[in-house]
């Protein structure tokens, strides 16, 4: 395992090294995200997003253009962070959960998950087991 930096409202880091916003992850989702780190090989970032209120609310745009993976579970957000769907899912880098059968969502992504294990290609190859799966 290599570094992997925790970074929470109001903080920022503005380095090159790997970075993955977390937004409004459930447990499952930190659970996966916690273990699939386990293996990784270089340098992470990884900022979270979990607050019920909406004042860190250009916190979390600023660091949304920044970062390079972004992971967002719809289904676990805040009606403020729901609101803003649009805007996150127009992105490439944007990969979405939700529990929802019927969803307009995928209108405008085809980025929706179901685990994180595109996770392990999408860090560069960082992973020091991947040989080995």
């Amino acid at each position: 395992m290599s570094d992997v930096v925790l970074i929470t409202p109001p903080d920022r880091l503005y380095t090159q090294e790997k970075s993955i916003l977390l937004i409004h992850p459930s447990a499952k989702i930190k659970e996966e995200f916690q273990n699939l780190l386990l293996n990784v090989n270089q340098p992470t970032h990884v900022y979270l997003y979990e607050l019920e209120k909406d004042h860190e609310n250009y916190w979390l745009i600023d660091v949304f253009n920044h970062v390079d993976i972004v992971i967002f579970d719809i289904d676990n957000s805040s009606p403020e962070v729901r609101s803003i769907a649009g805007y996150f899912l127009a992105k490439d880098k944007t990969f979405w959960l939700t529990n929802s059968g019927e969803s307009m969502y995928n209108t405008i992504s085809k980025n929706q998950i179901f685990t994180l294990d595109f996770l392990k290609h999408k860090l560069g190859g960082g992973l020091e087991n991947e040989t080995q799966q």
